[in-house]
């Protein structure tokens, strides 16, 4: 059947059409079902795409377009399209091989990361391949397969140059309120000469994420030549990943994984790696917080240890993965603004700021000093605190953020809070990082990047009945009431 090409002014992320209930009943399709998109012009496309039908929004012989497909397809309103029913894409099979247990091949899990950026598979076929990798596992081959599919999805940042020998990259895993050390290991790293390409992703569960942080006070979308020109005056970049475009399968996948609340240990060591890769990094740390309430227990911490490990050798990448201490949260502020003001604390020469934040950031700058051998074994620490103490690394921050069009001056906290005090003596038994990260979101992190926590105890210290426990940040009155509700029922901090 030939339909005119009629645009919905929507954007929906996914590619969708609309048909009269009428022309739908004569095709033989209904609403969820797949319909097959074929231009009759050259240059040829064509496209699967999810049905939805209506009443009186497009006429008998129209096809309702989204603003995605039409760019996709090049189509132009009142142009002429071939549609019928589409078979089911083949990668929907492959994922049902998954779920029986059987391994997948390279081409097979190709395929299916193909389909996933194509939008050929929609949201709930992604979730079954994401539940599939999370009940029946991925053997190293098939995490292999994965992370060389998700890379080969994308675009990669090539950097020439000599300098261009020690590019470096860190990463952690999360989970950690507050956990903000890579703003300041990028400048450390940075002011010392190293190549530090730091695209970050934004908060998946916690109150912040690197890219939310820098994104209260300078821009994080660039293109890739944009970047490239950061680089090279700066030695280093903190941008958002999502906007290179250097691994859309895997921002995809993160996305529906959000929903799921689950993150398959593949996708996770594939999600890493793959953007490790796509920037080009020679050397690469890889920060594993585990304890109690950190996302992976010390034996979990072991074996992602080893995998990590595993996977650097067989990319041929110096590779150093390092376990901490995951039991709290780390710095004083958790939220895009309060982690930055603990970064800028940190950094300024005369304000040392968290002394756990700091101590950590040195571990790890010093730990990529090391690895690249920009000191002998054991001097690294001592390096990164000469660079942090000179102010250089300061400098380079600023000079990273004027580089992506920013301002350290710009940092609003919200103007509603509330004080939370100890309600007796003792000792600070339990600060639980999930209960303190989802009271971050229930005040508005991290859209609101002014809201969030500031923390003024951590695990053992003693208290008194009537201290300052932390206080509360909000955009609105009725958001800072439910983050007040939330602290009183799930008790996020125990004295005991």
């Amino acid at each position: 059947m030939k339909l005119k090409i009629k645009l919905m002014k929507w954007a929906t992320g996914f590619p969708v059409v609309m048909l009269n209930e009428i022309t739908a009943q004569n095709l033989g399709v209904h609403t969820k079902d797949r319909l097959l998109i074929k231009t009759l012009n050259p240059p040829y496309r064509s496209i699967s795409t999810v049905i939805d039908t209506v009443q009186g929004l497009v006429g008998k012989n129209e096809l309702g377009v989204s603003i995605e497909l039409k760019e996709r397809l090049g189509l132009k309103i009142g142009q002429k399209v071939e549609v019928c029913l589409a078979s089911p894409p083949k990668s929907l099979f492959l994922i049902k091989k998954k779920l029986d247990g059987h391994n997948l091949s390279f081409s097979e899990i190709s395929e299916i990361i193909e389909d996933i950026v194509s939008n050929s598979l929609s949201e709930p076929e992604t979730a079954l391949f994401i539940a599939a990798m999370y009940e029946k596992g991925m053997n190293f081959r098939e995490t292999i397969y994965l992370i060389k599919s998700i890379l080969k999805s994308g675009k990669m940042l090539k950097l020439t140059g000599k300098k261009m020998v020690y590019i470096v990259d860190k990463h952690c895993i999360g989970g950690i309120p507050g956990n903000r050390t890579t703003p300041i290991v990028v400048a450390i790293c940075a002011a010392a000469g190293l190549i530090m390409p730091k695209s970050s992703s934004r908060a998946i569960t916690s109150a912040a994420g690197t890219a939310d942080v820098i994104e209260t006070i300078a821009d994080i979308e660039f293109s890739m030549d944009e970047v490239k020109k950061i680089i090279k005056k700066t030695n280093a970049c903190l941008v958002w990943g999502g906007a290179l475009e250097m691994v859309p399968a895997d921002s995809k996948i993160i996305k529906i994984e959000k929903m799921l609340k689950i993150d398959p240990k593949a996708q996770l060591l594939a999600s890493i790696m793959s953007k490790k890769l796509a920037l080009g990094s020679k050397y690469i740390l890889i920060d594993i917080p585990y304890g109690v309430n950190a996302k992976v227990s010390y034996t979990k911490a072991l074996k992602l240890k080893k995998d990590f490990e595993r996977i650097g050798k067989y990319f041929r990448k110096k590779i150093k993965v390092v376990l901490t201490d995951g039991s709290e949260p780390i710095g004083n502020g958790i939220g895009p603004a309060l982690e930055l003001v603990d970064v800028i604390r940190v950094l300024s020469p005369n304000n040392e700021g968290p002394s756990d934040l700091r101590k950590k950031s040195l571990f790890l700058a010093g730990e990529i000093f090391e690895l690249t051998k920009k000191c002998k074994k054991g001097e690294g620490i001592n390096l990164a605190e000469k660079i942090l103490n000179s102010g250089e690394a300061f400098c380079k921050f600023k000079e990273i953020i004027k580089a992506q069009r920013g301002n350290i001056n710009k940092i609003k906290i919200a103007k509603f809070k509330k004080d939370i005090f100890a309600n007796k003596n003792g000792k600070i038994k339990e600060i639980h990082n999930k209960k303190i990260n989802s009271l971050a979101r229930v005040a508005g992190c991290p859209v609101d990047k002014s809201s969030g926590l500031f923390l003024y105890v951590h695990l053992l210290n003693k208290v008194k009945k009537g201290d300052k426990l932390l206080t509360i940040y909000s955009e609105s009155e009725s958001r800072l009431k439910e983050a007040i509700k939330y602290y009183n029922e799930k008790k996020p901090i125990i004295i005991r």
